[in-house]
């Protein structure tokens, strides 16, 4: 059976420049568009999300992108580990109210860093989509055996599209695709089709130092996230568009196709 991959970006879900922890009505919105796409298109469905104004400011005021483990480390992992389960609570809330059979997980209770890769199993998840369910995680706060890291949901999707065969991955974001230029110019278009070759090529590119407290690399973190993966496709599109969620699970192109 086909497996779907969705990442709904934090900056979708959450409002980031609040300065604090606050979801964004369009969240609601989302679950409600799953739930359309589900009654249309049936096979297995991953949904990840980012940190956005729950996650990102506390990893970086507390430095644990890479931080060597201390109590002090740990504390602003901590809070930050419980921001990120209070963003899941908000979203399986909201999936589980449309009819959706979301199993919230968090990722730092089996996930871990060796050598700078991610590692974990997959058996919980494996059981979940087997029995009709649909894992619910998030980007977090994981640990090595000396420092802090960020395992980003955008990694984490390029894992799980490894892991699973027959996978599709979508990517919602606060913009209508991939540009030539980071941050895009003013009336340019998203590329179309991107293949590994041309993107490999953009990535070389200089990126704009505009990425503020976010500790995942933004664009350029996902885009990077993807080389990993092949023999698939990813569609990286703007998930603030009413209705566009069930468009893109349904088949329908939008945004920026990659072919892996």
């Amino acid at each position: 059976m086909n497996t779907d991959i969705l990442k709904i970006g934090g900056s979708v879900v959450t409002d980031k420049k609040s300065g604090r922890p606050m979801l964004r009505a369009r969240a609601q919105e989302i679950a409600r568009e799953v739930a359309r796409a589900r009654l249309k298109k049936k096979g297995h469905l991953i949904i990840l999300y980012g940190g956005g104004s729950f996650g990102h400011p506390l990893a970086y005021r507390h430095r644990l992108r890479d931080r060597s483990l201390s109590v002090e480390a740990l504390v602003g992992a901590g809070y930050t580990i419980s921001s990120m389960r209070e963003l899941g609570n908000h979203l399986a809330a909201l999936f589980l109210d449309v009819g959706i059979p979301v199993v919230p997980l968090q990722t730092s209770s089996f996930v871990s860093m060796r050598r700078g890769r991610l590692h974990f199993s997959h058996t919980m998840i494996e059981t979940i989509l087997k029995n009709g369910g649909v894992p619910l995680l998030g980007g977090d706060v994981v640990f090595s055996d000396r420092r802090t890291a960020i395992a980003s949901a955008d990694t984490l999707a390029a894992k799980l599209a490894k892991k699973f065969k027959k996978t599709r991955l979508f990517f919602a974001t606060d913009v209508d695709g991939v540009y030539t230029a980071f941050p895009p110019r003013i009336n340019e278009r998203p590329i179309a089709v991107l293949d590994r070759v041309t993107l490999k090529n953009l990535l070389k590119r200089p990126r704009a130092n505009n990425e503020g407290t976010d500790v995942t690399g933004a664009m350029q973190g996902k885009l990077r996230a993807l080389l990993d993966v092949h023999s698939t496709t990813a569609m990286i599109f703007n998930g603030n568009t009413r209705g566009v969620i069930v468009e893109v699970l349904s088949g329908k192109k939008k945004g920026t196709q990659i072919r892996l």
